[in-house]
C-alpha cells in the first residue's frame, strides 16, 4: 500500500518488479494505494492479471 512510499520514498516497487520480471511471479504481484482496492487487486492476481 501506498505507492508515493514504495515507487519514490523507498523505491522497493520498482525492484520487486525487476525481480519478478520474467518470472511466474510477475502476474503475482500488486500495489495499491488504499486498503478498499485490495479485493479488486486481489481478484486481477487471481485471473494472472497485472494490478
Amino acid at each position: 500500500m501506498n505507492r508515493a512510499h514504495w515507487t519514490a520514498k523507498l523505491p522497493a516497487w520498482p525492484l520487486l518488479q525487476a525481480l519478478a520480471s520474467d518470472r511466474p511471479m510477475e502476474s503475482r504481484i500488486a500495489l495499491v494505494d488504499e486498503v478498499d482496492e485490495v479485493p479488486e487487486a486481489l481478484a486481477r492476481l487471481a485471473h494472472g492479471k497485472p494490478a
